[in-house]
């Protein structure tokens, strides 16, 4: 069985191989401001001389290498339903890209095949985020495929395509894990592929270029390790769970507005709406500040408010696509980091979530300060707070390695706002070790990661599939490793 779904898995990535070809040839392949997301690095040819046709002049093909692996497991009692787990895989793939130049300075194409082989795939372990589940198989899509209007500084993009809404502070070194910054987006966590959508979205700048603005209208999208693009509920919603048969829920779509604006170069405001039809609404406030000093040394302070309501069948505190009771939760949040030296810089992040209701974030992986590395969206009534820093070895002479590692916290946390249904207190500890190659060639931009991270559960315990509460205390190990290297065709 393992043999015919790689079969499987290799006949389809084929057949979909000479299906982009074809596309591409007939130059109606498109990508969403590709050259804005993949890293600059050389050709592997000397570069031709130009034809005098921009489409094909400033046309931009290659393939983004990428190959990782996932291995989490916990240590809880398998006699209690859902305590003990393992989730593990390895992958190697990344996509095929292609965008052509513009048409007239209006009209642009592009397109991605995201595709990953298996290198390690044991059955009993899916929910890997790298292959695809449950079966651990090999896939190939097409990611996106979609035309791009430009119109000066405002661009409208139709089609399958990779939504990116961010825009950070200058000069400074991270943006903690802000990292989509808004409610939708890639959730690009340097697996092997990222969230992609059929949308129709648009973005612009105005008042100089210090505000940026985007919306958009988006139907169906493609998990990270999934081959189909799916309706909203049941590509979003549990990656744990689809695309089992009876997640039958249906959403019909999201519209989003939003915008960044830095009023100076030392702070920025952000904001926006999304509207998820039977699922919910969410509104997400940001304002970041930065007091800069002499040598790049700087001082920063952040805060943050998110509101969330369910609307028409609140499909997201539902079973199974079945309507739930309607919620609404909110959740604040402070951040601080510091550049005392070129070689470290220390972060903290804290936040309080309202006692109604978990936050969601299930089309990015959200703005919120408080993602850890396993620990992501906040639970009902949840007191969190975590330290950290950065040590960057450029100072040392090591250009291109950083470490990273983060302690965080969270208390008082429920489900759903049920003082009966409690969730056991979560300690975290996480590390990254990152090395990025500095030098032109080949090789240059090749990122390398390596992380570990552990978490200890311990309190009392709402264990839905027994209907009672058990006092646990177990932990959580995952560990990581990734590659990426942008290989430029033209």
């Amino acid at each position: 069985m393992k043999h015919e779904r790689a079969r499987r898995g290799r006949r389809a990535g084929v057949l979909n191989g000479i299906a982009l070809a074809s596309v591409l040839v007939a130059g109606t392949a498109v990508a969403q401001a590709q050259r804005d997301v993949q890293n600059e690095a050389p050709t592997l040819y000397e570069e031709p001389a130009k034809s005098g046709v921009p489409f094909w002049d400033e046309a931009n093909i290659g393939y983004m290498f990428r190959t990782a692996s996932f291995n989490r497991s916990s240590s809880g009692d398998p006699s209690v339903p859902g305590r003990a787990f393992k989730q593990a895989g390895a992958g190697i793939g990344g996509w095929l890209y292609a965008t052509t130049g513009e048409v007239a300075d209006f009209l642009s194409f592009g397109a991605t095949y995201n595709f990953v082989q298996p290198i390690w795939a044991p059955e009993q372990y899916p929910f890997n985020f790298i292959l695809k589940d449950t079966s651990q198989s090999a896939y190939g899509v097409v990611g996106e495929l979609n035309a791009r209007l430009r119109y000066d500084t405002n661009v409208f993009v139709i089609g399958r395509q990779t939504i990116r809404n961010q825009w950070f502070m200058d000069g400074v070194y991270r943006f903690f894990n802000k990292l989509d910054q808004s409610m939708v987006g890639p959730r690009d966590i340097r697996g092997m592929n990222w969230i992609t959508y059929e949308a129709a979205t648009l973005q612009g700048r105005a008042l100089d270029n210090s505000l940026r603005y985007y919306a958009g209208y988006v139907t169906d999208m493609k998990q990270v390790n999934d081959d189909k693009f799916r309706n909203l509920y049941q590509g979003g919603w549990d990656v744990f769970r689809y695309p089992s048969a009876s997640r039958q829920g249906n959403v019909d779509g999201m519209a989003y507005v939003g915008m960044n604006w830095k009023p100076t170069n030392d702070n920025m405001i952000s904001t926006s709406y999304h509207n998820v039809q039977n699922m919910l609404n969410m509104f997400y406030l940001d304002y970041d500040h930065v007091f800069r000093m002499e040598d790049g040394k700087y001082f920063r302070f952040g805060a943050q408010w998110m509101y969330q309501e369910s609307n028409g069948q609140s499909l997201m505190r539902g079973v199974n696509g079945q309507p739930g009771p309607s919620f609404n939760t909110n959740y604040g949040g402070i951040y601080l980091e510091a550049r005392p030296v070129p070689w470290w810089i220390p972060y903290f992040a804290a936040g309080l979530t309202s006692n109604h209701n978990q936050i969601y974030s299930p089309f990015s992986i959200g703005p919120s300060y408080l993602i850890q590395r396993v620990g992501e969206n906040s639970a009902a009534g949840e007191h969190t707070w975590i330290l950290g820093t950065t040590f960057d070895f450029g100072s040392f002479g090591v250009q291109g390695l950083s470490f990273d590692v983060t302690y965080g916290q969270r208390t008082n946390r429920n489900v759903n706002g049920s003082p009966n249904q409690p969730l056991p207190d979560w300690t975290e500890v996480a590390t990254d070790l990152i090395y990025i190659f500095p030098q032109d060639g080949f090789f240059k931009n090749l990122r390398a990661r390596a992380r570990y991270a552990k978490v200890w559960q311990q309190g009392d315990n709402w264990n839905p599939a027994l209907g009672t509460t058990q006092y646990i205390d177990d932990s959580i190990n995952d560990v990581r490793f990734d590659v990426q290297l942008n290989i430029p065709f033209k």
